[in-house]
């Protein structure tokens, strides 16, 4: 029954397709981000075949517009129109009741694959199964799956394609020996709110490293989302701990985190002596680094990370998956970042216009269509390259 409802969608798919080329084109106001650009451009293999037109849909929050979550959009894009297809997006605000939601309508948009990034572990189970409903293979991104009978479950499902995410635990362990290493004794945090997959994970990770680098942790603050509650925390570790040498951004979901901070330390004359670092590149880093205010930041999977989910979910849809037994899991290295000149790197080419991999590249390189070497072993040789410097040399000729 499963397999009629797929082969029924396809048809669907492979219809619509059609009208679009033949019709007008896709006017769904609440869609702008779309793009059917792939899907009108199929490229074939030696054999002169093309995967059949599929839609991916894809919650991402497409009012920001922060360069990193507007790239984050673009990565996934050109995953999926490299193999020919269209990205269908809807907005979203990450929560898990809202995810929940978007799932609902893209099934009822008959996308063939769905994917996102899970608000908890708990969710899990329910996407699952409205998928395999519907039909639709689904894949996550940026998150693992810590729940250990959550996880077993999810992958056995046949319709769970894998995911790709980084080590939070490490990277943030790493950090703060990086930190310790920069002089710090006393450390002040902030993260993510308490539950999400990633913060609790880098919550671990700072502990690991606290207690391998003899830092001692001053506090940690959860779930910043303004800037005014920014500076009102970071002037409250300013009174109260008069010994802070170091603030760590473990994760925050707030704009204009770093410039926030900056500016607070500045304003009661720390700029400088309070050593700053943090996870996740952003845009605003280089003038900080160039001023010596800013220092360290472990980042680079926020363009990897949603480009490889994607690549993996649209091999599953297409008929080619990468791992034939099971989900394809991915673990990503984080990229450290210290200097300005690297900053200015990072924004030109992962923050550009041009993908960290073009849509040639990913076909090329990913689509196990048109390259039957694909393998997760495969993937994990290619991303052993992968740098800013990597990036820079790939697209700078």
């Amino acid at each position: 029954m499963k397999k009629m409802k797929k082969l029924l969608a396809l048809v669907m798919v492979v219809a619509l397709a059609f009208s679009v080329l033949v019709g007008c084109g896709n006017t769904n106001a609440d869609n702008s981000a779309n793009s059917g650009a792939g899907s009108n451009n199929k490229v074939v293999d030696e054999q002169g075949d093309a995967p059949a037109a599929f839609k991916i849909g894809f919650p991402w929050d497409t009012a920001s517009t922060d360069p990193t979550w507007i790239s984050i959009h673009q990565s996934v894009k050109a995953a999926v129109e490299a193999a020919g297809g269209e990205l269908v997006t809807v907005k979203t605000d990450l929560t898990a009741d809202t995810l929940i939601n978007n799932i609902s309508e893209l099934i009822s948009r008959d996308v063939d694959g769905i994917l996102f990034m899970p608000a908890s572990d708990s969710m899990l189970p329910t996407v699952d199964a409205m998928c395999a409903d519907a039909g639709v293979y689904w894949a996550t991104m940026f998150r693992t799956i810590s729940d250990d009978s959550i996880r077993e479950q999810i992958h056995s499902s046949e319709w769970f394609a894998g995911s790709c995410n980084e080590d939070d635990e490490q990277c943030a362990s790493n950090i703060v020996c990086k930190m310790a290493e920069m002089g710090v004794e006393n450390l002040c945090c902030i993260n993510i709110a308490k539950g999400d997959t990633s913060s609790d994970l880098r919550d671990k990770g700072a502990a690991m490293g606290v207690e391998e680098s003899n830092i001692n942790l001053l506090n940690t603050t959860y779930g910043i989302t303004v800037e005014t509650d920014m500076t009102k925390t970071i002037e409250s570790y300013i009174a109260a701990y008069p010994e802070m040498d170091g603030i760590l951004l473990l994760g925050t979901y707030c704009p204009g985190a770093l410039p926030t901070i900056e500016k607070t330390l500045a304003d009661h004359g720390k700029a400088g002596e309070v050593v700053v670092g943090r996870i996740d590149f952003d845009a605003t880093m280089g003038d900080y680094l160039q001023d010596g205010s800013f220092h360290v930041s472990y980042g680079g999977q926020q363009q990897i990370d949603p480009m490889m989910s994607a690549v993996i979910l649209v091999n599953k849809v297409i008929g080619t998956p990468i791992n034939d037994d099971g989900p394809a899991v991915i673990i990503t290295p984080y990229l450290e970042l210290t200097s300005a000149e690297e900053a200015a790197e990072y924004t030109e080419y992962f923050l550009g216009d041009t993908p960290i991999y073009t849509q040639d590249e990913i076909r090329d390189l990913m689509i196990k269509f048109y390259n039957k070497d694909v393998s997760e072993d495969y993937i994990y040789d290619l991303l052993e390259g992968f740098s800013v410097a990597d990036v820079v040399e790939r697209h700078s000729k």
